[in-house]
């Protein structure tokens, strides 16, 4: 399972509703989540905490979306932002773009929309991993479809890597995390590099 728990969002749109909507998603799909409804509230925040992503609304009364976009870019460039708009005007666009933001999302945007543009940021910032369990799974189970694809009993994969039918079955069912030493071995074994092996895990 994706652990995304660690993530911390900062959500700026001058409309109350927007912002209980897309906090209200995010807080239910594990993300950290504050909400503003003013820029200058916003960008105190940003100066007290780090963030890694922010959403921010590009029409607001008191601070434009582009200015806010800079002030932030300003306060801490490793934050990686989006433009929400329920206006979409090429300029303004090319102007945040020009300022570093990551993303531009039109309102009215779906869950899934949001929850796409968010996911692919975190991703390409390495911040979205697996948590072990569930590499755990992953991997064994990326070792007995490459081991019965290639016809292989336990017992001959044993002989191969000399590991012992009982720690591959382990490994196999997930219940045991493998050393990269057996992984190694596994991945020879099976005629893979061992990045061939946890490519895409």
């Amino acid at each position: 399972m994706a652990v995304r728990h660690h993530i911390k969002v900062l959500v700026v749109d001058d409309d109350p509703q927007v912002c209980k909507m897309v906090g209200k998603i995010l807080q239910e799909n594990d993300y950290q989540v504050q909400t503003f409804t003013q820029a200058r509230q916003a960008l105190q925040a940003v100066r007290k905490s780090p963030f890694d992503v922010g959403l921010i609304d590009i029409k607001m009364p008191d601070i434009g979306g582009v200015e806010l976009v800079e002030k932030i870019r300003a306060e801490d460039d490793r934050v990686a932002l989006v433009v929400m708009t329920a206006y979409p005007d090429v300029q303004s666009a090319a102007e945040t773009m020009r300022l570093g933001t990551r993303d531009y999302i039109t309102k009215p945007f779906s869950e899934e929309q949001l929850l796409a543009a968010l996911e692919r940021i975190a991703k390409e910032l390495g911040l979205i991993y697996t948590n072990e369990q569930e590499l755990n799974r992953l991997i064994g189970q990326r070792i007995r479809q490459e081991r019965l694809k290639q016809s292989l009993t336990l017992r001959q994969l044993s002989e191969r890597s000399e590991l012992t039918t009982s720690q591959l079955s382990q490994v196999e069912l997930g219940k045991n995390a493998a050393s990269i030493w057996a992984l190694a071995r596994i991945s020879g074994s099976l005629g893979k590099q061992l990045c061939e092996l946890l490519d895409g895990l």
